[in-house]
């Protein structure tokens, strides 16, 4: 899918989203490491939302030689964010992590068998629980499998993802304001994944077992919405590719419908918590008398969202029409905030996340009757690439501090 409306040509998102809309991988003239210092490091991009993980790497493209000049394609992975501790299964068997002792599934594997929806809040909060960190180098080493690495020992530089109120405003020692962590969130990166080295055992359901080495190099965290900003205004070597001075960006995840207001020169950043995101929806499709003791958390209501079906006595129920009933009770509102949002701004807009799946006809509707015009004055992203956009803008984030750019 493309965004509905044309991105900047050139950047990022134009790339990727042509790639996408004809059903291919999205390549780029890049390595697909960069150098910090000595070390040679696979960049790996990781957005831990509510609802779901989402990772982006870069992998060689095989089709080109090294003589030939440089190319990598795009990967990308969405993992629901649940956790189950693995059990004995006689039959046919689940992929299997094992961490530290433990043995665990994760995402749709982990819902299947009545598993928990993991720690949500601010960053500190989510990595003191040692399932959540877990999860994440499990989700690192299907990143990495879905990219055609191998398994082994693989030394990677981290970008992730953290809330855009993470992001404070700090004078250096020369008294220049500058955007950075928070001291809270710095402590915890540095202290659970900063030179982390997870070892991860890896049985698939054929009972074929693999062992990952994930090494942490280090770890380079951006705002999240500081993805969707880089893809929409930069091009795959660090160049800008717009003449606009600033943006908001309108985020709707599963758990908050975030705003971020931008200024490039001087960097400005604000960030405003607008309301909840679809865990509205989720929550009204779990309150659903249908549904009681069916549909156990938030998690398992946003999973349910997507796929629009759910397990009952044994059997896969399709529930299209509670889904349709969920969205109209509470998408509305969502809508509105939107709107509300776009109409009192007097940037550009890019609206994205997530919930922009599940809202899509909704904000179609009403969109076409905004006096604010359709390309000059927002942009409205569709398709996956809403839910995965601060993933593989993170990324290339990344790959543009690395480079010095």
């Amino acid at each position: 899918m493309q965004p509905i409306l044309p991105a900047p040509a050139g950047s990022i998102l134009d790339l990727v989203a042509h790639a996408w809309a004809a059903d291919q991988t999205a390549g780029f003239p890049l390595r697909p490491t960069v150098r910090i210092g000595s070390a040679t490091l696979i960049p790996v991009a990781i957005d831990n939302g509510n609802d779901a993980l989402k990772g982006a790497v870069l992998r060689h493209d095989p089709m080109v030689s090294d003589g030939e000049g440089l190319r990598s394609l795009l990967t990308t992975l969405r993992m629901p964010t649940a956790f189950a501790l693995a059990q004995t299964i006689q039959g046919r068997q689940e992929i299997t992590y094992a961490c530290d002792g433990i043995s665990f599934w994760t995402g749709a594997t982990a819902l299947a068998h009545s598993g928990d929806a993991l720690r949500l809040g601010p960053t500190i909060q989510r990595l003191d629980d040692e399932r959540q960190r877990w999860f994440i180098g499990a989700g690192i080493v299907e990143l990495l499998r879905a990219a055609g690495f191998a398994p082994g020992e693989h030394q990677i530089a981290l970008t992730l993802a953290v809330p855009n109120t993470e992001i404070v405003i700090e004078r250096d020692e020369k008294g220049v304001e500058q955007l950075t962590l928070d001291t809270r969130t710095r402590e915890s990166l540095a202290r659970h994944l900063k030179g982390k080295t997870w070892t991860i055992s890896r049985t698939d359901d054929a009972q074929q077992s693999e062992t990952w080495v994930i090494k942490v190099a280090t770890v380079l965290p951006q705002a999240q919405s500081a993805g969707t900003i880089i893809a929409l205004t930069r091009a795959p070597n660090g160049k800008a590719v717009s003449d606009i001075a600033g943006l908001r960006v309108i985020d709707i995840g599963g758990g908050d419908l975030h705003v971020t207001e931008v200024v490039f020169s001087p960097a400005q950043m604000i960030n405003r918590r607008a309301g909840d995101g679809t865990i509205r929806i989720a929550r009204a499709l779990r309150a659903n008398r249908a549904f009681a003791g069916v549909i156990r958390n938030d998690v398992e209501a946003q999973h349910a969202l997507v796929r629009q079906t759910i397990m009952r006595a044994s059997r896969s129920v399709r529930i299209t029409t509670e889904v349709q009933q969920a969205v109209a009770s509470k998408g509305n509102a969502i809508v509105a905030d939107v709107l509300a949002e776009l109409r009192e701004s007097s940037q550009f807009v890019a609206i994205t996340g997530g919930g922009v799946l599940l809202l899509r006809d909704l904000l179609l509707d009403v969109l076409q009757h905004e006096a604010k015009e359709p390309g000059r004055d927002y942009l409205l992203i569709d398709g996956p690439l809403a839910s995965q956009l601060n993933a593989i803008g993170t990324l290339f984030g990344l790959i543009f501090r690395a480079a010095g750019k």
